[in-house]
């Protein structure tokens, strides 16, 4: 199983102050790997996320889920093919609910009986590491590292195709972040599960990714095996980012903006175009500098 975004396009505001959040963005996830889609803020990479989550309607393109050589467009995902993770998971539970409410909710969309559900819902609170009275708890009453836990539990517990984790790790301590790797890591071996992976946090991406998506103003850049794209970056931008993002402590939020150089007419200022040739010959877009690593010309 596999979810494809097309060519998708995410336009805010009207007329004079239309802003092309997203450009012409195609990426795709399959079951059993993990997709990590990378980028300063502003970059675009959570407008990505919520698209393919459903929570944000595309300007144009499609997205499509393909079984084999079965093709299947659907413009809103389903709650049983995808879920998500969030950045704040304390935020994202709902303050009046005990967690074990929280966790069955998406079994009670399903229609799951009310007896296969408690089970479900116990036996996936085991397997992300907790104790089973934490489903007694309100959020305010577990730590940050247990509500992710939580927030991890309630995404899986409908046994979904696809898991968002937008920035799974930005509001832990770099113990309980390794942790979370890990377990993330466990999951994914035992269930099958695929991830799409939102984060500037370039050592979570080096643990749990298998193919990287580098973002900048609205489209991809560079993206590839995450041997090459970390090893051997070629376009600038994902060279500078890799250099910029502290990764040292992850309690310290990191909101700058990455400035390239750039030429008067707007183009950056790079003394050679990642992809070979003349970019008058090769043109713009995504361009196959080595096998399965692409690179977008840099004029």
């Amino acid at each position: 199983m596999e979810l494809a975004l097309n060519d998708i396009e995410v336009v805010y505001g009207r007329r004079r102050r239309r802003n092309h959040a997203v450009r012409g963005v195609s990426i795709s996830v399959r079951r059993g790997e993990t997709l990590a889609v990378v980028g300063e803020s502003g970059s675009g990479k959570t407008t990505i996320a919520k698209v393919a989550a459903g929570l944000q309607k595309a300007t144009a393109g499609t997205l499509t889920w393909h079984r084999g050589d079965a093709v299947e467009a659907n413009g809103r995902p389903s709650g049983q093919r995808v879920q998500m993770v969030f950045q704040h998971p304390v935020q994202s539970l709902d303050p009046t609910w005990r967690i074990r409410k929280s966790v069955l909710e998406p079994l009670r969309h399903q229609g799951v009986p009310h007896e296969e559900a408690n089970r479900r819902v116990r036996e996936l609170i085991a397997e992300v590491g907790l104790d089973p009275e934490v489903l007694d708890r309100y959020p305010r009453e577990v730590s940050g590292g247990q509500a992710q836990r939580v927030a991890v539990a309630r995404a899986l517990v409908s046994r979904p195709e696809i898991v968002i984790l937008d920035e799974p790790t930005a509001s832990l301590d770099q113990t309980v972040r390794g942790r979370i790797l890990t377990l993330l890591a466990e999951l994914q071996q035992h269930t099958g599960v695929g991830y799409l992976m939102i984060t500037h946090d370039i050592s979570s991406v080096r643990r749990l990714a298998t193919r990287i998506a580098v973002m900048y103003r609205g489209v991809i850049v560079e993206s590839g095996p995450r041997a090459a794209v970390l090893e051997d970056p070629r376009h600038p931008y994902t060279r500078a980012l890799i250099a910029a993002v502290p990764v040292a402590d992850p309690r310290i939020a990191w909101d700058g903006v990455i400035e390239l150089p750039r030429n008067p007419d707007g183009t950056l200022a790079i003394p050679s175009c990642p992809v070979p040739g003349e970019c008058r010959e090769h043109g713009p877009g995504l361009h196959e500098i080595d096998p399965d690593h692409l690179a977008a010309c840099s004029s």
